[in-house]
Order: C-alpha cells, then sequence, then structure tokens
C-alpha cells in the first residue's frame, strides 16, 4: 500500500509540472505579440500616466481654475479609466488568446498529442488572466500613487473604497478578457470576435439601452450590470435615466452568464475539432 502512495504521489507532481509548463507556454506566445503587448499597456498603465500628467500640467498652469487632481475627484477619474477604457484591450487581449491557436493551424497538432481537450481549451481562458493583471495592477497602483501624493488638501478615498474601486476595475476587465475569450474560440479568428465585441458594447449596446421597448431585456446587457455594480453613484443614475432599474441578483447573474455561456460555445465548437 505505502508503496502505491510513493508512485502516485510522483504521478501527480509531473501533471502539475507538466500543467505549469504548458500555461508558461501559452503566457509566453501571448507576450510575443508584441502589437497586442504594447496596446494593452497603452490602455492601461499609458493611459493612466499620460492623463494624469495632462490634468496636472493644467492645474499648475492655472491653480485657481483646476483643482489637484488627487484626492476622491482622482479616484473617480481612475476608476472610469480602468473600468471603461480598458474594455477595448481586455477584448483585444482575450480575442488573441482564444483564437491564435487555430488561426495559426497548430492546434490540432496539439491534440494529437494526447493533452486532454479540456486542459488545452482552460489554457486559452487562464493565460490572458495571468497576461491582464499585470498591466491592470500597475495601472491601479499608478494611480493610487498619483491620486495619494497630488491631492493637494483634497479629500481622500477610504481603503474600503480604495479595494472596492480596485476589484472593480479588475472585474470588469476579466469579465470581458474570458467573453472575449470564449467567443473568438467559437469563431476560430480574432478579427471578427474583436469588431463584434467592441461594437456590440460601444454602439449596439448603448442604442438599445433607451429604447425603452425592450424592457427586461435591457438589464441583460453587460454594460447596465457594469454600470449599476459600480462603486459611484453618477453610473445608476444614467441607467434610471433611461428607465432600466436591474437588481443586484440580476447584475451578478449577468456578468457571470456572458463568459460563461461564451466559453461553453467556444468549448462545443473546440470538442469538434478533428485532431
Amino acid at each position: 500500500m505505502s508503496t502505491a502512495v510513493v508512485k502516485e504521489a510522483p504521478s501527480a507532481s509531473s501533471s502539475e509540472s507538466i500543467f505549469l509548463q504548458m500555461l508558461r507556454a501559452e503566457t509566453k506566445k501571448l507576450t510575443r505579440r508584441k502589437g497586442v503587448v504594447a496596446f494593452t499597456a497603452i490602455l492601461t498603465v499609458g493611459v493612466v500616466v499620460i492623463t494624469f500628467a495632462i490634468l496636472e500640467i493644467y492645474h499648475l498652469s492655472d491653480p485657481v481654475k483646476y483643482t489637484p487632481i488627487g484626492g476622491t475627484a482622482g479616484f473617480t477619474k481612475l476608476v472610469l479609466m480602468l473600468s471603461e477604457l480598458t474594455i477595448i484591450p481586455a477584448s483585444i487581449l482575450g480575442s488573441t488568446a482564444g483564437s491564435q491557436d487555430m488561426e495559426s493551424g497548430v492546434v490540432r497538432d496539439m491534440i494529437v498529442t494526447g493533452r486532454s481537450r479540456i486542459a488545452l481549451f482552460m489554457l486559452r481562458i487562464e493565460s490572458p488572466i495571468v497576461v491582464w493583471i499585470v498591466p491592470e495592477l500597475i495601472a491601479y497602483l499608478i494611480g493610487l500613487a498619483i491620486i495619494f501624493g497630488l491631492s493637494g488638501g483634497n479629500p481622500l478615498p477610504t481603503a474600503h473604497l480604495v479595494l472596492e474601486g480596485g476589484l472593480y476595475c479588475l472585474g470588469v476587465s476579466l469579465v470581458f478578457v474570458l467573453t472575449a475569450s470564449g467567443f473568438s474560440s467559437l469563431f476560430g479568428t480574432r478579427g471578427p470576435a474583436i469588431a463584434v465585441m467592441i461594437g456590440w458594447t460601444f454602439v449596439i449596446e448603448s442604442i438599445l439601452l433607451n429604447v425603452t421597448a425592450l424592457g427586461p431585456v435591457r438589464d441583460a446587457f453587460l454594460t447596465t450590470a457594469i454600470s449599476a455594480l459600480s462603486p459611484f453613484a453618477d453610473q445608476s443614475r444614467r441607467l434610471k435615466a433611461a428607465g432600466v432599474t436591474p437588481s443586484l441578483a440580476v447584475d451578478y447573474i449577468t456578468i457571470i452568464a456572458w463568459p460563461l455561456v461564451m466559453n461553453i460555445a467556444g468549448w462545443i465548437r473546440f470538442r469538434r475539432l478533428e485532431a
């Protein structure tokens, strides 16, 4: 019996090691796409640095007209930037991760190695998460340093608000990373997936949100759930002005259902691919 236990331990360790190697390889494939990585960095870290730099220049040129960039007001700007603008790079990164093996034609080579298809598909979900968290976290920390360092006597956000804002920014962006990954797996190519994701989010949902005839259907929009869950009341007031008042339960179901449904659809296509 003890011999059997000894034999099983290396097997489990070996399996874990192989999984980590595969995850590292998938992550490396993403980071080698210089255009995607650069665009992600620009619309996370770059946007925060450039925006606050411009606002600080305005403040220094006319301190009476332009208030200090830090404090609670600056924190509101930071959260809005990292929750709304990052939808674009998050969609691009997720779409790239979900389709790069199909586009490069190596997906069948991976299948014939005998690896579990579920494990191969899950790597498409896990690798963009690993790549995305780094620039998003760096951008948020840089923003916090600016907000607290250049508050100029303005009221500062509480520790609870800082934590809530950080989780909100990360949660919103990861929802789009995962949704885009599943959606592009369904398409098999990232171009149409990126176009549909961004077009639907910023154009179609914005238009349909104001179509009152749709009624409760609007509660199932990702932008509706994201705005309703925002730590700032302005987003909720915008929904109420459009006649949309989703419940908290519906909001959480919506942000879970979109990436889940898209990845299930992507998995169904991936499972049917011939080796």
